[in-house]
């Protein structure tokens, strides 16, 4: 299983999270805490990808360290891609909750940008083992994308993501000017 030669993926279902969060009046508080929580989700969002070289996490020091470790035992959309790591990434949320005066719904947007990447990759061919290590069967929504393939290239994806980075700096503006 080869990782996805587009690396704006993560990126890109964090923003589709935010937007939705923003749509819906979901985002509300000082504005350096909403930026906060966006820099959180953004972050959660590249998070599952680690376990592979060639992430943009993963090919950046500290995290190279973890993530040759984490293709060489495991591979890529296996543990980080499960309920499992949902649940740890939620766990750290708390304990830099703990650790830093915030509100609470700032640390979440770590859990919730590692959520939102799990469930766009279940939107891809390939699937993923949700329920790692329990069951190592890769689930995956009725209609599916295609994951993109060696040497292709999608103009579509950076066009998308910079719409809804555009569309929730205007909203941010919207509710803060």
């Amino acid at each position: 299983m080869t990782a996805p030669t587009h690396q704006l993926t993560g990126v890109f279902f964090g923003l589709l999270t935010m937007t939705g969060l923003n749509l819906f009046g979901l985002i509300n508080g000082q504005l350096e805490h909403v930026i906060v929580f966006f820099f959180f989700l953004l972050f959660g969002s590249l998070l599952p990808d680690l376990d592979t070289p060639k992430s943009k996490l993963g090919r950046r020091f500290p995290f190279f360290l973890v993530s040759y470790p984490l293709y060489w035992l495991f591979g890529h959309r296996t543990w980080t891609h499960s309920f499992m790591f949902v649940g740890i990434s939620f766990v750290l949320s708390l304990v830099i909750w703990g650790v830093f005066p915030l509100p609470f719904y700032v640390v979440l947007g770590l859990p919730i940008g590692v959520l939102s990447h799990v469930l766009g990759d279940y939107c891809f061919d390939s699937g993923v083992p949700l329920f790692y290590p329990f069951l190592k069967r890769r689930f995956q929504f009725v209609v599916t994308a295609r994951t993109s393939r060696r040497g292709e290239v999608s103009v579509s994806e950076p066009l998308v993501a910079l719409g809804l980075l555009l569309l929730n700096v205007g909203l941010l503006h919207h509710y803060f000017m």
